[in-house]
């Protein structure tokens, strides 16, 4: 019974991810593309500068819901007795979102003349929160570091 709540709760957390990932990302990153400047007018550096520094903010974000997954999980399992098939759902809850948006994102970028930093950030965005996902499920020592702010992130 733990364990098919953990699911559930899993996939609500996904579906709200989901919605909300596009307002979240694109809030993120909009120091990056105004750092980027208009498009036809800017240098090549400045628009790597300004993608750098749209994936920064992107993955800083993504990674915090990582992390709060990540923890949720640890201690549905460690404490609720939930199975340890609850982490495919997570990490299904983590990635999915945020691969719908990545594909939404470049087919709506191959309309445009020029190439926007938020869509060139998000490859290293969902490349971070794949590592990330792994990262914190098997050292989950690194979560409190950058994320203590994060409900329920906690050292194991």
């Amino acid at each position: 019974m733990a364990t098919a709540f953990t699911i559930g709760i899993l996939i609500v957390y996904g579906v709200l991810a989901h919605f909300l990932i596009v307002l979240v990302l694109n809030i993120a990153g909009l120091p990056g593309v105004l750092l980027a400047g208009k498009p036809g007018i800017r240098s090549k550096r400045r628009f790597i500068a300004g993608s750098i520094v749209s994936a920064a903010g992107q993955s800083y974000l993504c990674l915090a819901f990582t992390a709060f997954v990540v923890n949720w999980t640890m201690l549905a399992i460690d404490l609720q007795g939930a199975s340890i098939i609850a982490w495919p759902f997570a990490f299904l809850c983590v990635v999915l979102p945020l691969w719908i948006n990545f594909i939404r994102a470049r087919l709506e970028d191959q309309e445009q003349e020029h190439a926007n930093a938020q869509v060139e950030a998000l490859h290293i965005t969902v490349i971070a929160t794949l590592l990330g996902f792994f990262l914190f499920a098997f050292f989950p020592s690194l979560m409190p570091s950058l994320y203590s702010w994060v409900p329920y992130v906690k050292a194991f």
